[in-house]
């Protein structure tokens, strides 16, 4: 017994070493680390989830992201699969559903399936594109290639290859875009305020950043009395460009959170067609 508590602590002894070295090495290093990477950096950081629609099968459209667009949103969050059959960028945010013959159905807009070369072609003159991308962790290496190779051909369109930030879970995958030229955003899930493994969960995460090829992080706001983006994660991640998502309908906050230098982008609410566009952190 005495010599199981003594592996167990011993374990314990090397995991938090080698935590604390790690967290260390990271933090020295980061700042020249992220200054090798630029991200987005305007003033206007809120950007539109799914567009301004009326109902759930208006999301993801030219009509409901050409709303966005008209009254001021600079960027867009765009929801999307990369459909290995047919080569192409389905834009899309549930999962699509197969037959019995094995063929995937995704959600129609005007009867037909919307593409991104469809969109970029209708919108891509102008503005940002936050990219979703639902189905990068299911595909293998080589269907990644080959996605990778179709969105060079389709981002040549006004060059908006420059103007997209490519959004996953999944760092190995997103460091292939990367290296293609592409900005990415390692999504993750910290822990809320409350939890006693916030600042851990938030360290973990950044270095996985460090350690990674990717441009900035992607991360949900969490609730107003239980933050998952709070003072913790703030401090933690100090440097790191951030994409923040599901943030709550709260002006005050809203106008709080545009004024941090790290936050980068913001989409507001969840589910929900909301028009914050007016906000903004420029000076007059």
């Amino acid at each position: 017994m005495k010599r199981s508590l003594k592996i167990v602590l011993g374990v314990i002894a090397i995991v938090a070493i080698t935590y604390n070295i790690t967290l260390y090495y990271v933090d020295y290093h980061m700042k020249q680390r992220i200054n090798q990477k630029k991200s987005y950096h305007e003033c206007h950081k809120i950007w539109s989830a799914r567009g301004i629609y009326a109902n759930k099968e208006e999301q993801n459209s030219i009509k409901s992201f050409s709303k966005a667009m008209k009254v001021g949103y600079k960027g867009l969050e765009v929801d999307f699969y990369y459909d290995t059959f047919l080569d192409k960028f389905i834009v899309s945010h549930d999962k699509p559903t197969k037959d019995k013959q094995g063929e995937l159905h995704y959600n129609l807009k005007n009867s037909k399936l919307l593409t991104l070369q469809e969109l970029f072609e209708s919108l891509g003159e102008n503005g940002y594109f936050w990219l979703d991308y639902k189905n990068l962790d299911r595909l293998n290496k080589e269907d990644t290639l080959k996605a990778i190779q179709r969105l060079e051909e389709i981002t040549k369109i006004y060059h908006i290859k420059e103007r997209i930030y490519l959004e996953g879970c999944n760092p190995f995958s997103l460091s292939l875009y990367e290296n293609a030229g592409f900005k990415t955003l390692l999504s993750f899930h910290p822990l809320p305020e409350d939890s006693p493994f916030t600042s851990i969960s938030s360290n973990f995460f950044k270095m996985i950043y460090y350690f990674s090829n990717t441009t900035a992080l992607a991360m949900q706001y969490g609730k107003v009395d239980n933050p998952k983006y709070n003072k913790i994660t703030e401090r933690n991640l100090k440097g790191i460009p951030q994409f923040i998502f599901h943030v709550p309908t709260d002006k005050e906050l809203i106008q709080n959170l545009i004024q941090k230098k790290d936050i980068k982008v913001l989409l507001i609410g969840k589910d929900q067609s909301v028009n914050f566009s007016y906000f903004d952190s420029c000076t007059n």
